[in-house]
């Protein structure tokens, strides 16, 4: 009677081993095959990963001409190519460099000649504003005050717009203010001149060392620098002696 219980149990426990052999396959079939939309979505990604990736034009113009960024900003970048650039100031022929340091000798001369010219009149200019003569010494101490201030600016801002027009447009202006400094009537307004008079020749006065390392290498800066500095000093030397009698 035992004997035929536990060949029951054994021919049960088979049957049940064989029917799970037979689903999990099917199983396998009905529920771990992938959807279309997932099929749908790999191939895409695919598609993507081995199709090549198209730049846009515009970090494609960047990428060819490092300059492009630039314009967004409206900035002008002047890069050289090398040491023989011609578009280097340090390269342009040795006249022209020349002419450039002729003319700005001339503007140094002119425009620090004006802040020591006006003493040599003192005297003279005291009894026509019916001041002290050491009250009119103020005129040449703004004069020197506006070039002092304006020496804070001019060069950052020829830098930025170029030393050629800051030559120009200061000196435009410094000769008008030259003009209403010998023209005004008061004192007051002989001062105000005066100091203007020093803030538009500070331009020339405090870069144009600057305009010579620009033209010049190191070795012949040694040559023309001394130029600049007799420019600068010539003044005192009293090249006009006829003013003395004023």
């Amino acid at each position: 009677m035992e004997e035929e219980i536990r060949q029951k149990s054994r021919k049960a426990k088979q049957k049940q081993h064989s029917d799970d052999a037979e689903k999990e396959p099917s199983d396998l079939e009905s529920g771990n095959s992938p959807s279309p939309l997932d099929a749908a979505a790999a191939a895409r990604l695919a598609s993507a990963l081995s199709s090549p990736r198209k730049e846009p034009q515009e970090e494609k113009d960047k990428r060819e001409d490092p300059n492009m960024g630039h314009a967004a900003n409206d900035r002008i970048v002047v890069c050289t190519s090398g040491d023989d650039d011609p578009l280097d100031p340090r390269n342009w022929s040795l006249t022209s460099r020349c002419k450039n340091i002729a003319i700005l000798s001339m503007l140094i001369f002119v425009q620090a000649w004006a802040g020591a010219s006006e003493s040599m009149a003192n005297t003279k200019a005291s009894q026509e504003l019916h001041v002290g003569k050491t009250t009119e010494t103020l005129s040449t101490a703004m004069y020197l005050f506006g070039v002092a201030s304006g020496s804070l600016f001019v060069g950052p801002l020829s830098e930025t717009v170029g030393k050629n027009p800051t030559y120009l447009i200061s000196t435009f202006c410094f000769l008008f203010f030259v003009a209403g400094s010998a023209l005004t009537p008061t004192f007051g307004g002989q001062v105000v001149c005066r100091y203007f008079v020093g803030l538009f020749s500070s331009a020339t006065l405090a870069v144009n060392g600057s305009s010579v390392g620009d033209q010049f290498r190191p070795v012949k800066r040694s040559f023309v620098f001394p130029v600049i500095a007799w420019a600068n000093v010539a003044r005192m030397n009293q090249p006009f002696p006829f003013l003395k009698s004023c």
